[in-house]
């Protein structure tokens, strides 16, 4: 396997970035086409990332995924799941000083969601309240 390490952003939590050169790219490729550059095995706190990607992108996916485990999202993805794992993501990014990669994802929530990231803390003021408790939880 590529590498497999500790996410900086949550204890316990051990990411797998896995490139086409790893035998097992083969058998998660299926789930990388299905979820994207990466996803979460929310009982085992275990992330897999496509490691074809940038180191940039494999951070926003790590924190994004991260964000998934935070809120206890498990199995089928609920309406709000993906864009309250992009809310915590970004201000766990900015907070762990990735403010470039932040500002990508920032600009990536509107072509996800339909809406602004700013927006999206003016609507759901609840996220932004929540992301913030959790990220001071962690560190």
């Amino acid at each position: 396997m590529g590498k497999v390490f500790e996410s900086e952003f949550h204890k316990g939590v051990i990411v797998a970035v896995v490139d086409k050169g790893d035998y097992q790219y083969q058998q998660l490729a299926p789930l990388f086409n299905e979820y994207g550059y990466g996803f979460v095995a929310p009982d085992q706190k275990l992330i897999f990332i496509d490691g074809d990607q940038s180191a940039s992108t494999q951070k926003i996916v790590e924190a994004h995924e991260v964000g998934h485990i935070v809120f206890n999202h498990t199995g089928i993805v609920g309406p709000n799941d993906e864009a309250e794992a992009d809310s915590w993501a970004i201000l766990t990014l900015r907070k762990y000083g990735y403010s470039v990669e932040a500002d990508k994802l920032t600009i990536e929530f509107r072509k996800r969601h339909g809406y602004s990231y700013n927006h999206a803390q003016n609507k759901r003021n609840k996220i932004k309240v929540l992301s913030t408790i959790f990220v001071n939880q962690i560190v």
